[in-house]
């Protein structure tokens, strides 16, 4: 996505009616806040930095860029962009202590590509967090938002996912964010950190970079405006929570505001899609004629993921203003707003677990 596009999607974003709400009811209660963002110019953290804008606070975005684009950003007198790796950066305990709230999502992400790239998962994932979990301790950070994975339940044991089922990783990506977990858990425990944690499900929407680890829903996007048959690994039944990116920006805005340090939440929309469901879904939205295509199963994935959102709901008040359908339909209306759209599916993302 071009520097010059990203307005567009800031655009949209203040037209909706959705949006709009967020910004009356939520947004304008982190006017003067100052904010630290880590992975900022990433597929959600932008996202977020930009609705923290747009509700006056002051960010700081930290981003090594691996797979964040600057152009991802708006611009803007209240931002600061700071490029650096966590595990090295000099000046992260100084950029944290002038901060009221740090939202950290800056991850190596994918089961697959931690599979392939361990090390270095376990280095950005782990050891950046603790590092900056230490960078904050004896500081006057008010509430710290770490950013979790619905992969780390492995394989669904009962058909709703609370937050005390049991995990059982089954990537090493998974086991990071876990570990991950812990680490809140025990620093908001042993250090008094205020610490609370996200476990995102399916995450879906604009804008970020393509590679060959975006999820199924940019994939899918890819291959209809190309003509090309939709691959769908297994049978088909495997199903999903798919939860678009606006929603998962209120819930990172609601707990900085009202969790407590320690509390963990599952961040879905509650409704299950199978692969096949959504195919067939994306197919009937784009009016395409792309077939269906089934191939071996993968290693590392899931096959029944459904969050039980009723802890983040009673606490936080989060509740999902997007379906997959009408999340789908906004993205595939903005894409098609631009007259080289094929090269725009670049800006789609999906996260998987």
């Amino acid at each position: 996505m071009r520097k010059e596009r990203y307005s567009t999607y800031l655009r949209f974003f203040a037209q909706d009616d959705t949006f709009r709400a967020l910004q009356r009811d939520l947004i304008h209660q982190f006017n003067g806040k100052r904010c630290v963002v880590t992975g900022g110019a990433g597929f959600i953290g932008s996202n977020l930095t930009a609705a923290l804008l747009a509700g006056g606070a002051r960010v700081t975005v930290i981003d090594d860029f691996s797979t964040g684009c600057r152009h991802h950003l708006p611009s803007s007198t209240a931002l600061t962009v700071v490029e650096g790796d966590l595990c090295t950066l000099a000046t992260l305990k100084e950029l944290v202590s002038n901060a009221d709230l740090v939202f950290h999502l800056a991850a190596q992400v994918g089961n697959l590509k931690s599979i392939e790239e361990t090390e270095t998962d376990a280095r950005i994932n782990v050891l950046g967090t603790v590092r900056l979990f230490e960078a904050c301790c004896g500081t006057e950070v008010r509430k710290i938002v770490y950013s979790s994975s619905s992969a780390i339940f492995g394989e669904a044991r009962r058909p709703l996912i609370d937050e005390d089922h049991p995990q059982a990783p089954a990537s090493f990506y998974a086991l990071s964010k876990a570990t991950g977990e812990s680490y809140a858990s025990l620093a908001a425990e042993l250090w008094g950190l205020p610490t609370v944690s996200l476990r995102y499900f399916n995450v879906f929407g604009l804008p970020m970079e393509d590679n060959e680890y975006t999820g199924v829903i940019s994939i899918f996007f890819r291959r209809l405006i190309v003509g090309e048959p939709l691959v769908v690994y297994g049978d088909g039944r495997q199903f999903r929570d798919f939860v678009y990116v606006v929603d998962v920006v209120q819930a990172n805005l609601r707990a900085a505001l009202r969790a407590r340090p320690g509390q963990v939440f599952n961040i879905g929309s509650g409704r299950a899609t199978t692969i096949k469901e959504l195919a067939e879904t994306m197919i009937e939205l784009t009016d395409r004629d792309s077939e269906i295509v089934f191939e071996d199963f993968r290693a590392g994935e899931v096959r029944q993921s459904l969050a039980d959102i009723t802890r983040a709901r009673e606490e936080l008040g989060f509740a999902p203003a997007y379906g997959l359908r009408r999340g789908l339909s906004e993205m595939w209306r903005q894409l098609q707003t631009d007259r080289d759209a094929p090269e725009e599916l670049a800006g789609v993302r999906e996260i998987d677990g």
